[in-house]
């Protein structure tokens, strides 16, 4: 095949559409090796050559666009230096051209056989003829994407330009204002900075960046792709800390812009000084510390209004003395500068900036901890060594305490609190102890006491654990026992045990542990408790489990051990097996058979109260949950049959052992009994627990039960049974149908319609219509406590059409128990299939609001009602109204609802007002005078939701308003 003839280039160069056909069609012939791309190149040089500048523009075109639909590996380096002896000539070209070159030098750069040589030439041409600042915005954009690729896969060569490209480079950047091109430069300039050498040209480099700080720039809301003040913000900064030889410009800049009035400048500048103390050496930044402190204190010290400048600045001078630590002289120095403004304020707690300089002290502590740490604790020593120990009330102890606590805990987290003066924090905890102690004194009265400042020395004592020395720890344990047999003492000390066990676990166990358990017995519960509370914590440390777990074990299994006594073992068995893992459980279980032992306990111990039930079918659950399959399936089969479950103690062993059990363990051996045994339980017994335990057993069982004929034959029976119940009038076998239901419609079996439409019909029943309604929200509501594993796919959805098709030509007559049913079930539908039906449902809404009758609908609906009207949905702006005079009336009505349908009907109203302004102007004027009586409410709550609401209202149409 030959090149193409002029004639067919001269028809391509007559249309952009030819053009880019030809482009293409010819690309593919050269990939295809019909000819060479100096055949291409020859054939167009009447264009390229013309003296029509037209002409030369349509040809360079065309060419270019060939460049750039050619595959990278296609072209040699003999090729690739023809064509950029032919870009480097035309760049003195017409002004015209210029388009095409940038688009031909584009695809050139990224050949991959390009001589390293040709991209010195293109570059020199290029800064020698031509200048980025006169191109078009797409033509710029083109060029930094050249410059940033060449950055990148050019550096020696570019390297050898030295000045002359850097010199390019600034000119091209200087002047550029549109935002995405500044966005990519802002992207590759800073990893460019690093690894170039900026030579004479630093200064220059670093104020064609410093030009632009901070950023002002508001991106377009109509762009969904807008680049973000914010963004462009951080790519600048990064930029301006790129090199360490723009430390002192960086600073000068950010300490000027601080100064502004402007919030986005003060936001900017500390985040400048942030970024520079993260990227700058400590020895670049040090000659201008000076300048850094004096711009942060200005805005810590007292401190700024703004809460964001405040946060901001601590964290950029936290990181400044950071940074400064891995210098230990720099550190210093630091230091004590900042720490010689801010000590002096630190001893009276009653002085303005004794905040502010707490804060600014913290900071120091997390820069260098050892350093700042033994200033700050030496201050405080000082102090108190000023003031007595008495049991009146000591604020300044307690701020102290506070602060030292928080020295302590950051020293530990920087590994520098043993590295903290003895001489100083050994009087000082001294100090805390003696303070600590107060509560042995015999003139120590709890009642006239808030203990705020033995909670205070705890605090420090639990920081400062490692530090403690040997005498100092034996009064801390003399002062534990103390505060755990104290009678009316209720101090949380376990952080504190739990670091000394960990570090002294011989000391606490013969000091603390084995005196708490010596004396168990004789405590009283109140005690007994604490030691529960306090002791559970360490079972983690191997050098206490078994001690602390035979202790729980004999309080619970003992058969001397009385109600109330079991009864906090119990309570501290299910604290240990839900803050414990599986692994500690199962074996737990195996070598001590625990669950046997409870299952025993439940069954044979007489009269055992309902709490300890509880309790022990808690536990049960819990193992049963850790075990494997294999275990979970043994234990049911061996404890499961010989279970009577209208015997209280078996039914909650039942609820143990069943109620989470996992859904691939099969139960069609026990299946027919556990229906009948539990449906009689429901229908016979008075007791709402245990109906409520027998309940939540059926819906769990019917949701894992396997889909089998056996299995669906054996609830028909049931659910036969219950319909007979129903003809005699029996409202416990409604509530039973519901759980049944619930269960079945989870896992999506087709029966569970049988039975819902047989609670449709309900409804109109003279007796049991309330009943009926009622059982529809236990169907939809959402049971934490309830195990329903079996979940089928989109179950809230069909649950919804099912209910649609049974009830959807009965809400037309506005029926009281219809309404309520279907607004229950309104309440699990997902709010994209109401939106589907809003056009039927709305309606049923309207009424219900209308009604005033049952304050949970009311919720319920105004709940729906919010989700459409915060997204501003179009079907609720053309029934406003309806809505507004509809929500006025709901919130005036003190008497007869409660107050949280008076709430959720002024949140409704209060986003009502972000409807577009000339859509709430009629209804301006009506509302804001409705809603005078609301702020009078009786509720708290009511009025400052009433306030809120009323202010929305007045500012509607306000200037400055959305509109």
């Amino acid at each position: 095949m030959t090149t193409p003839t002029r004639e067919i280039l001269e028809k391509a160069l007559k249309s952009d559409v030819k053009l880019q056909a030809a482009a293409k069609q010819i690309a593919n012939e050269l990939s295809g090796g019909a000819y060479n791309i100096s055949d291409l190149a020859e054939q167009l040089g009447f264009a390229l050559t013309s003296t029509d500048t037209e002409q030369r523009v349509a040809g360079t075109n065309l060419l270019s666009a060939v460049l750039n639909a050619l595959p990278a590996d296609l072209l040699n380096s003999k090729q690739l230096e023809f064509l950029t002896t032919f870009y480097t000539d035309r760049l003195r070209d017409h002004h015209n051209v210029m388009p095409a070159i940038i688009d031909g030098m584009n695809a050139l750069v990224r050949m991959k056989e390009l001589p390293p040589a040709s991209v010195t030439l293109l570059l020199q041409a290029f800064f020698q003829y031509t200048t980025c600042q006169s191109q078009t915005r797409g033509d710029r954009t083109k060029i930094f994407n050249i410059l940033k690729y060449l950055t990148l896969h050019f550096q020696p060569e570019l390297v050898k330009m030295s000045g002359d490209f850097l010199y390019g480079l600034i000119n091209s950047i200087d002047g550029e204002r549109d935002p995405r091109n500044l966005d990519i430069i802002f992207s590759f300039m800073p990893e460019f900075i690093s690894q170039y050498p900026l030579l004479h040209l630093a200064e220059e480099m670093f104020e064609i960046f410093a030009c632009y700080f901070p950023i002002d720039f508001n991106p377009s809301k109509q762009d969904p792709e807008a680049i973000t003040r914010d963004a462009l913000a951080e790519k600048l900064t990064n930029c301006l800390v790129a090199s360490e030889q723009f430390a002192e410009w960086t600073v000068a800049l950010a300490v000027e812009k601080l100064d502004s009035e402007l919030l986005v400048a003060k936001l900017d500048s500390i985040e400048l000084l942030h970024q520079a103390a993260l990227k700058f050496s400590p020895s670049a930044l040090e000659p201008y510390f000076d300048q850094i402190w004096q711009a942060l204190k200005a805005e810590t010290f007292p401190g700024s209004d703004n809460a964001d400048v405040l946060r901001n600045a601590l964290k950029a001078l936290a990181e400044l003395l950071k940074s400064a630590s891995k210098v230990p002289s720099i550190s210093h120095n630091y230091q004590s500068i900042v720490l010689g403004v801010v000590l002096t304020h630190l001893t009276d707690i009653h002085q303005r900036l004794f905040h502010p300089a707490t804060a600014i002290a913290l900071m120091c502590v997390s820069g260098d901890a050892s350093f700042a740490g033994d200033k700050i604790l030496d201050t405080f020593q000082l102090k108190l060594k000023e003031s007595e120990l008495s049991l009146e009330s000591d604020e300044q102890r307690i701020r102290f305490y506070h602060i030292i606590s928080q020295v302590y805990k950051l020293a530990a987290l920087r590994d520098s609190l043993l590295q903290l003066d003895k001489g100083i924090v050994l009087p000082l905890q001294d100090d805390v102890i003696a303070a600590l102690r107060l509560c042995e004194r015999e003139d120590f009265d709890v009642k006239k006491q808030d203990l705020e400042l033995q909670r205070s020395a705890l605090g420090v004592l639990s920081e400062c654990a490692p530090v403690l020395s040997e005498a100092q720890r034996a009064l801390v344990y003399k002062a534990l026992v103390q505060l755990i047999s104290h009678p009316d003492i209720d101090l949380n000390f376990t952080a504190l045990t739990v670091s000394l066990g960990a570090l002294q676990p011989v000391e606490l166990q013969s000091n603390f542990i084995d005196v708490c358990m010596r004396n168990f017995e004789i405590f009283s519960e109140f005690i007994k408790r604490k030691i529960y509370a306090n002791l559970l914590p360490l079972m983690p440390q191997m050098a206490f489990t078994q001690r602390i777990l035979d202790l729980v074990m004999t309080q619970v299994f003992s058969v001397t051990s009385a109600e109330p006594v079991r009864l906090l073992a119990l309570e501290a068995l299910n604290s240990l097996l839900d803050q414990e893992d599986q692994h500690f459980i199962v074996d737990l279980q195996q070598q001590s058979n625990l669950l046997h032992k409870l299952i025993v306990l439940a069954q044979q111990t007489s009269q055992l109260p309902e709490a300890s039930l509880e309790l022990i079918a808690s536990a049960l659950s819990r193992i049963m949950q850790q075990l494997p399959l294999s275990e979970q399936s043994i234990i049911v089969s061996e404890y499961l049959p010989g279970l009577q479950l209208q015997l209280e103690a078996h039914l909650y062993v039942a609820r143990g052992l069943l109620g989470y059990l996992h859904k691939d363990i099969s139960m069609d051996d026990h299946f027919e009994r556990l229906l009948e045994d539990l449906t009689k339980l429901s229908l016979s017994s008075d007791n709402e627990e245990l109906r409520g335990i027998a309940h939540h057993l059926l819906c769990s069982l019917v949701n894992k039960m396997d889909n089998n004929k056996s299995n669906r034959d054996q609830v028909k029976h049931i659910t036969d049974k219950l319909k007979a119940a129903l003809k005699a009038g029996d409202e416990r076998a409604v509530d039973l149908l519901a759980w049944i239901a619930k269960g079945l419609v989870v896992a999506g079996f087709e029966e569970a319609a049988d039975i819902v439409g047989d609670l449709s019909e309900l409804l109109e029943h003279p007796t049991l219509c309330t009943a009926a309604a009622l059982a529809f929200d236990i169907i939809a509501a959402e049971y934490p406590e309830l195990d329903l594993p079996v979940v089928k796919f989109l179950y809230k959805q069909k649950f919804f059409h099912t209910i649609m098709n049974k009830l959807g030509s009965k809400l037309g007559s506005y029926s009281e128990h219809h309404m309520k049913a279907f607004i229950y079930v309104l309440k699990a539908t997902p709010h994209s299939v109401i939106k589907l039906n809003i056009k039927q449902l709305a309606p049923l809404l309207f009424k219900t609001l209308d009604a005033h009758k049952d304050s949970h609908s009311l919720c319920i609906v105004l709940q729906i009602c919010e989700s459409f009207v915060q997204q501003q949905d179009a079907y609720f702006q053309t029934h406003l109204g309806h809505l507004i005079p509809s929500c006025i009336e709901l919130a005036k009505r003190k008497t007869d609802l409660n107050m949280q349908v008076r709430i959720g009907a002024l949140q409704l109203l209060y986003d009502i007002t972000k409807y577009p302004t000339y859509v709430l102007l009629p209804h301006k004027q009506d509302v804001t005078l409705a809603l005078a009586s609301t702020l009078d409410d009786p509720k708290r709550l009511v009025r400052n939701t009433a306030v809120k609401t009323s202010n929305a209202w007045f500012l509607v149409g306000a200037p400055g308003g959305e509109d």
